[in-house]
């Protein structure tokens, strides 16, 4: 698939009118900086913006008055709904250069644990990663249909994508299928019971001696 190049404007003004305006006008704010260079102000279309950030993309290659160069999306601001992106923070990067993201983890597939009463606990959404700026995965979906009661699935089990090194100890839990609480607490219950209590206050043995007197 050939990438969207989105056609911007550097922005000349500033301040809070200017930026509504430009928003009224279905323009994103967007501020562009790294690689020593200074800090340029954008505007970018919303519509294009928007398509690429629902395909998941992470960089952007964006013609600046003929000027095109590909930019890394480092932050989004959205409306107070979460809907619409009303600003942006965007690196320079190169081809050869190595970044730092978050890819998102969306688990697929129904683990065998579940007919056995188990329930799937995902406990991390998204893992950072480094690799080429070309390289960046977008979500990721790790299959959990082999799980059974009790198994999880760690940052080791994933099949990351060549060029691709998860920033994180491959011994990590991603996912688990754990019994259910209230199972749980009953065998908790059941060990302690097996346990001897402790008797506060047992009075002591007599000794031979004491049993003359």
């Amino acid at each position: 698939m050939e990438a969207t190049i989105i056609q911007a404007k550097r922005r000349t003004q500033s301040g809070t009118r200017v930026s509504r305006r430009e928003r009224e006008e279905g323009l994103i704010p967007s501020i562009i900086y790294g690689h020593g260079e200074e800090p340029e102000s954008v505007s970018l279309p919303q519509k294009e913006v928007l398509s690429e950030l629902a395909h998941g993309s992470r960089v952007l290659e964006v013609n600046i008055e003929g000027q095109k160069s590909q930019y890394l999306i480092k932050a989004v601001q959205y409306d107070y709904l979460g809907t619409y992106p009303i600003h942006l923070d965007l690196m320079r990067v190169d081809a050869d250069e190595k970044v730092k993201v978050s890819v998102g983890l969306e688990l697929r597939g129904e683990p065998k644990g579940l007919s056995e009463g188990g329930i799937l606990e995902q406990r991390l959404a998204s893992i950072d990663v480094e690799c080429l700026v070309g390289q960046i995965p977008e979500t990721l979906h790790p299959g959990v249909s082999h799980l059974e009661l009790g198994d999880s699935l760690t940052v080791a089990d994933i099949e990351w994508p060549p060029g691709v090194v998860p920033l994180i100890d491959g011994d990590e839990k991603v996912a688990t299928v754990r019994a259910p609480a209230a199972e749980v607490e009953v065998e908790e219950e059941a060990e302690a019971d097996k346990a001897e209590p402790e008797v506060i206050g047992k009075p002591k043995e007599e000794s031979a001696e004491d049993s003359k007197e």
